[in-house]
């Protein structure tokens, strides 16, 4: 595979950055909790609900993006949501209220999930074909480090500043990144066609009819529900019955996000073996059987070492399968790509929220139903890839055998 330019490398490190906004502003945010609380007089659970907003303005914000993305191409409405992210960032400095805060919070979600969702559609712009799924999984590897290292920058932030330098420091990213895609960022749009003005809900209705696109879209989804219920019951599984101490934890989710750092770089490895759709059915194979296994340790009451061990490897082949699902879903559609990378991402998080969901409810607060909830994303997995995907060559053989009868 050929070396990548220092114009490409520019891009790719501006499209990495807009990929971590999301993590960054959620993760660095998450250790002032306590703080925020005490300045507003109110419960942390009120608190928590300024996290539900931003996730809901970045799931509402990704189908309003995308199209504008295939409309006015990338750059300017990148510029846009970022300026909307900053301006909102300076708001939650002046906010009087917990419930203002909720508000504020959504805005800002608004407008920094523009950068995310539009970084997927340069991909296919800029990229030549043979590149797409490499960069995916740079990106990737990117929202693994991220969650990693932002907890750490929101404790120096707030050891330093309090809890509104939280937001001081989101102001400075968003200002950082609206200055480097201004100037570093090519409008890769040029010289195609722009989207024609057609009703975005029809748009999307002929994206969904798409199988290809649902089916890696959703598997996306329980790729990442899978991972957030792993987060969820992190704290449950390490510190309570494992008994470990707060320190122990942090190690012990750091090795795992190297897993997931591990598993997004191989994938540019296998991909040049195995074709990206066999990869994401070995890999799910690897998951379910390693899903059974610590499901029935768990049922045999192992001790908490082999289990994270073996969670280990279940956590792992994630990291391959964020960046291949990302390339079969979005790939096929060039010309309306952001519309596509849009729906991807809101079908993604909805699915994961679902998982969560199904989790929680049949949760009884044993290791057995965290293991259950394991089992159950690799099990919904392989249904939703039945029956299986023809590919592009399989479906011009039958227009070719179809037309010779």
């Amino acid at each position: 595979m050929k070396q990548f330019t220092f114009m490409q490398w520019t891009v790719i490190l501006i499209l990495s950055l807009l990929t971590a906004l999301e993590p960054l502003c959620i993760d660095m945010y998450l250790p002032g909790f306590i703080q925020i609380a005490e300045a507003f007089s109110t419960p942390i659970a009120r608190v928590q609900i300024s996290l539900t907003t931003f996730l809901g303005g970045f799931a509402i914000g990704q189908l309003i993006w995308g199209p504008l993305a295939d409309r006015f191409g990338r750059k300017k409405p990148i510029l846009a949501s970022l300026l909307i992210f900053i301006l909102a960032s300076i708001a939650c400095l002046y906010v009087r209220t917990i419930e203002q805060l909720w508000v504020v919070r959504f805005i800002q979600a608004l407008g920094g999930c523009g950068g995310v969702v539009i970084s997927r559609a340069v991909v296919t712009d800029y990229f030549d074909k043979d590149n797409t799924l490499k960069i995916f999984a740079l990106l990737a590897l990117i929202m693994g480090v991220a969650p990693i290292v932002a907890p750490a920058i929101g404790n120096a932030v707030l050891n330093t500043f309090h809890w509104i330098g939280l937001f001081h420091a989101m102001v400075v990213l968003g200002i950082a990144l609206f200055v480097l895609t201004l100037l570093g960022l090519p409008e890769t749009f040029r010289g195609r066609e722009k989207a024609k003005e057609t009703n975005v809900w029809q748009s999307y209705w002929q994206i969904l009819k798409v199988r290809k696109f649902l089916v890696y879209s959703t598997l996306a989804g329980l790729a990442n529900g899978a991972l957030m219920i792993y987060v969820a019951n992190g704290p449950f599984l390490i510190m309570d019955y494992g008994g470990f101490s707060g320190n122990v934890f942090s190690l012990v989710i750091g090795i795992n996000a190297l897993g997931l750092m591990v598993g997004s770089y191989i994938t540019t490895v296998l991909q040049k073996q195995i074709r990206t759709n066999v990869l994401v059915k070995y890999t799910l194979v690897f998951m379910g059987a390693v899903s059974i296994i610590l499901f029935a340790a768990m049922y045999m009451n192992a001790g908490i070492i082999p289990i994270l061990a073996i969670l280990f490897f279940y956590v792992f082949p994630i990291g391959i399968l964020f960046p291949t699902t990302t390339e079969l879903a979005i790939t096929p559609f060039i010309h309306n790509s952001g519309t596509a990378s849009a729906l991807f991402g809101s079908i993604q998080l909805m699915v994961a929220f679902i998982c969560s969901l199904v989790s929680n409810y049949i949760s009884n607060g044993s290791i057995l139903t965290v293991g259950l909830s394991f089992v159950l994303c690799c099990l919904f997995s392989f249904l939703v890839l039945l029956p299986p995907i023809q590919s592009e060559e399989e479906l011009a053989c039958k227009k070719v055998r179809s037309s010779r009868s």
